[in-house]
């Protein structure tokens, strides 16, 4: 686990590193320059706390249950239960992050239904198995987007 000094630094230098931190986080656009700077300045450790954390947000805002989540990610149910206080009253920027999350993957499994409807039969592909193989797949692949947190 990370550790912090026991010497606190003054509120105003934290206020003005913590302001660094966070505008250089939402400077960073592109995603791999993002991802490159969080594999550089986090740990393995923290990069996997910080995954699981945001992972057992997703899930407990979807309705699943501790066992689940437990299962799943391979957390205890203090840091579940501890996640979930947070989500339920503590959590505003959280749970903006959260609900941005969700309205993607809904519009994900969105346009994969759109692309199933727009995948019309021609009198050559009536009983095409190109076209089952297809359909086939879309549906999986909705059904995965639907499963996963």
């Amino acid at each position: 686990m990370t550790k912090v000094s026991r010497l606190p630094l003054r509120n105003d230098v934290w206020g003005r590193i913590f302001k660094l931190f966070i505008e250089t986080l939402a400077g960073v656009k592109e995603e791999t320059k993002l991802e490159m700077f969080v594999r550089d300045f986090f740990s393995p450790t923290e990069r996997i706390m910080f995954a699981k954390r945001l992972a057992a947000s997703v899930l407990l805002s979807k309705g699943h249950n501790y066992q689940n989540i437990r299962q799943i990610l391979r957390i205890s149910p203090s840091t579940i239960a501890r996640i979930n206080l947070k989500v339920k009253y503590e959590g505003k920027g959280l749970n903006v992050v959260i609900a941005d999350i969700l309205r993607k993957q809904d519009a994900r499994i969105i346009w994969k239904e759109i692309e199933d409807l727009f995948d019309l039969p021609t009198k050559a592909s009536l009983k095409s198995p190109e076209r089952f193989k297809r359909g086939l797949a879309r549906q999986q692949e909705i059904t995965e987007l639907k499963e996963r947190f």
